[in-house]
């Protein structure tokens, strides 16, 4: 997982072939509109009971898919994220706590300059479990989007979930993700 992330990163970076330049050359504006798009990653947690003061941790895959909307004036862009991602990971400790769904409303703000668009998100999320129910909690994160065309869009994105006191259990759970991923832009 670990050479699949440095290998995109490698990719978004070096990518010079395509432009994403209007038919006047301008660079401004390029980041405004709609994308829906794929995501795939790693992802790991660790958890803290704050009675008995054990921690659990546990890690695996994320996939998962995206809408955003952003609006670019001048170099700023800022916009709204949605996410749903789908997590396969398993606490160690045997207790058979697995995390599943996670939901996720980000707002963005960033810088768009060329065809890079580096931001920082804030927002809401909801995830749930197999044993231990479901609860809301926060989100924050940043990404590294590239355009690969006019309208293919690729990025990396690093979100950090924080849920305190999950379901009422004295558990306070952070969930940390990495994700690579492909988009279209409209």
């Amino acid at each position: 997982m670990r050479r699949l992330v440095i290998g995109a990163l490698a990719l978004l970076l070096t990518s010079g072939t395509a432009t994403a330049m209007d038919h006047s050359g301008s660079a401004s504006g390029q980041w405004t509109g709609a994308q829906l798009g794929v995501l795939y990653g790693y992802s790991w947690m660790k958890d803290m009971n704050n009675v008995l003061r054990l921690t659990a941790e546990g890690d695996g895959d994320v996939m998962g898919v995206y809408a955003a909307y952003n609006h670019q004036v001048g170099h700023f862009v800022g916009g709204g994220e949605v996410t749903y991602s789908r997590h396969d990971n398993m606490f160690t400790d045997g207790s058979g706590v697995r995390v599943g769904d996670v939901f996720a409303a980000k707002l963005r703000a960033g810088v768009g300059y060329d065809r890079y668009n580096a931001y920082g998100m804030v927002g809401v999320t909801h995830g749930t479990t197999n044993l231990a129910g479901d609860d809301w909690g926060a989100v924050f994160g940043v990404g590294l989007d590239v355009l690969l065309t006019h309208y293919l869009v690729a990025g990396i994105q690093y979100n950090y979930y924080n849920y305190v006191d999950f379901n009422h259990t004295k558990i306070d759970a952070d969930l940390s993700e990495v994700t690579v991923r492909l988009g279209y832009k409209f």
